[in-house]
């Protein structure tokens, strides 16, 4: 694996990083979102030497009404002034982002830059011969991202395609804890019950926060665990359950019993009464939100995008005793696995095939991935958003107007959070010690880190970035099965959750694998297998995550 001297590693926040990251450097001043146009500026000026470029934005619904829209907002507008093009961005639901990109590629309107987090649909569009490669775009017409490759060229490594070009625009991590599993330690308390650590364990304390009224309130109104959101991913890891196909043994196989496994606990949890019955119509996790936010809640499984002030300070709000603590997953027949925590090197946007204007749009990834652009879309405008506190890093001023005002985590995908130094790590910097609720919160996320990224207790396989683009006939197979056979979404297995006695997980996997082998599966099972077998000395592994993890926190102190 490729490990960066952290001499290198300076080198490149020196080159890449002015005023508003390290001192000694002078940098254009960028104007404040939402302040009043300067009388000299005119936007759209030198329009004749201006690119115009579309790019993609994920839409989660959360810009208020008064900010405006993916059309027009704060945001939009500040980068269309001091950006070197014109960008117009195309909103994309979160949660149902390929057929809608599917959809824009059939009627000719995708957008120039597809930012996208799923490797599956990135691979789908490559083999479609969608993408555009980006060496000589690269080459020719960029500044900052080139050096980030040369320096960090595990990013060229994961973004070049079996035919040898690069296609992947990728960003850097700070190795963190991406899912977690939450509980309410005042329940376990008062219910004399200990924080489970077997999936036994799991059940019973389920079914003791949905059975015992846990909020004392003479009401059977909570629910022990969820399924929506990311429910069904935290307890497949508890299975040692990923991606389709896993490292076993030394062998690379398509792993079917642990999915058997956590569908059979989840079916379990279900049947009797210990989850919401209606998880099903909670498509992205909102209503699972709610629910522990309002006390209902006691096994809370959730992504990181959870962890904000304003979050937590509601939930204290809501239940001032509360006591929220995380939990190691619980041990399973499989062994002891951790939740997702976010890999060093992730692929998150690619170019169209029939983008007319590379140089706009290279020009655009340089702007936007420099770590000046990517704090302030990150933390806001200095004294208006966020100030410098006792650790030299920025934080918040005031949650609640960063709640409203600042809704850029999705136009500032392709920001590398390991390029920002010390103040890497927004989860624990950006909260005050002194400030009791924010205290707690740091608490979680130490704990949570310290749970998490830990090797005695590893993630299950790494991500699909870091497999083979299968070959087009292959990726129709998996194309073709998709619907009934992925993970968390799949007909068979969302059948099997809520089919009773009539339908068992035994038949989900008999019916999936029959789905599977009628498709020619086997065909995409012998070529992982044959590809790992080849490559494995080669390949980014589970061991290099960690030691990958320990290096960068040691450069980040």
């Amino acid at each position: 694996m490729f490990m960066v001297p952290k001499g290198h590693r300076k080198a490149i926040l020196a080159t890449l990083v002015c005023a508003a990251v390290l001192a000694g450097c002078s940098t254009p001043k960028v104007d404040d979102p939402g302040a009043s146009s300067s009388p000299n500026a005119t936007p759209g000026a030198e329009s004749a030497q201006r690119g115009a470029i579309n790019v993609s934005v994920y839409d989660r619904g959360n810009i208020p009404p008064e900010e405006g829209n993916w059309d027009k907002n704060r945001w939009v507008d500040w980068i269309n002034k001091n950006g070197p093009v014109d960008v117009k961005y195309t909103p994309v639901p979160r949660w149902e982002s390929f057929p809608k990109f599917n959809a824009l590629f059939a009627s000719g309107s995708a957008p120039d830059l597809i930012l996208e987090y799923d490797a599956n649909y990135r691979n789908s569009w490559y083999s479609q011969k969608l993408l555009m490669p980006i060496d000589e775009m690269v080459d020719k017409y960029s500044t900052t991202y080139k050096q980030i490759l040369e320096k960090y060229p595990l990013l060229r490594k994961i973004g070049t395609k079996e035919d040898g070009k690069l296609y992947e625009i990728g960003r850097l991590n700070v190795v963190a804890p991406h899912h977690r599993l939450l509980i309410r330690e005042d329940w376990l308390e008062k219910l004399n019950l200990q924080v489970p650590t077997t999936t036994e364990e799991l059940y019973n304390v389920a079914n003791a926060f949905v059975n015992q009224d846990p909020d004392g309130n003479g009401k059977k109104d909570t629910f022990g665990i969820n399924l929506s959101g990311v429910g069904f991913s935290v307890i497949s890891h508890i299975f040692g359950r990923s991606i389709d196909w896993a490292e076993q043994n030394g062998a690379f196989v398509h792993d079917w019993d642990r999915l058997q496994a956590s569908v059979e606990f989840q079916k379990r949890l279900f049947d009797n009464g210990l989850v919401d019955k209606d998880f099903l119509t909670d498509k992205n996790g909102q209503k699972a939100i709610q629910d522990f936010m309002n006390g209902k809640l006691g096994i809370f499984a959730i992504d990181s995008a959870w962890f904000t002030i304003s979050n937590y300070e509601t939930l204290k709000k809501n239940n001032p005793t509360a006591k929220v603590i995380p939990m190691a997953l619980p041990k399973s027949q499989f062994g002891q696995f951790s939740p997702i925590i976010s890999t060093p090197v992730q692929m998150v946007g690619v170019v169209n095939a029939k983008a007319k204007d590379p140089k706009a749009i290279m020009q655009y990834i340089d702007w936007m991935v420099d770590p000046e652009h990517a704090s302030l879309l990150k933390n806001g405008i200095e004294g208006t958003h966020s100030q410098k506190g006792s650790n030299g890093c920025l934080q918040p001023i005031d949650t609640e107007k960063n709640k409203k005002e600042l809704y850029t985590d999705d136009l500032n995908m392709m920001r590398s959070d390991l390029l920002l130094g010390k103040c890497a790590e927004v989860y624990l910097v950006n909260l005050r010690p002194e400030v009791p609720t924010q205290k707690e919160l740091l608490d979680i996320n130490l704990k949570s880190k310290e749970i998490y990224i830990n090797k005695d207790r590893p993630v299950p396989s790494l991500g699909n970035d870091f497999l083979p683009v299968l070959p087009d006939d292959l990726q129709a197979i998996v194309k073709s099965t998709s619907k009934s056979n992925n993970i968390d979404k799949g007909d068979i297995w969302l059948k099997a959750l809520v089919g009773g006695s009539g339908y068992t997980a035994q038949q989900a996997v008999k019916d999936a694998k029959d789905v599977w082998e009628k498709a020619g599966g086997k065909q995409v099972d012998d070529y992982y297998a044959k590809w790992y077998e080849n490559n494995k000395s080669k390949i980014f592994s589970i061991d290099d995550l960690y030691k990958f993890a320990e290096q960068s926190q040691n450069e980040l102190k």
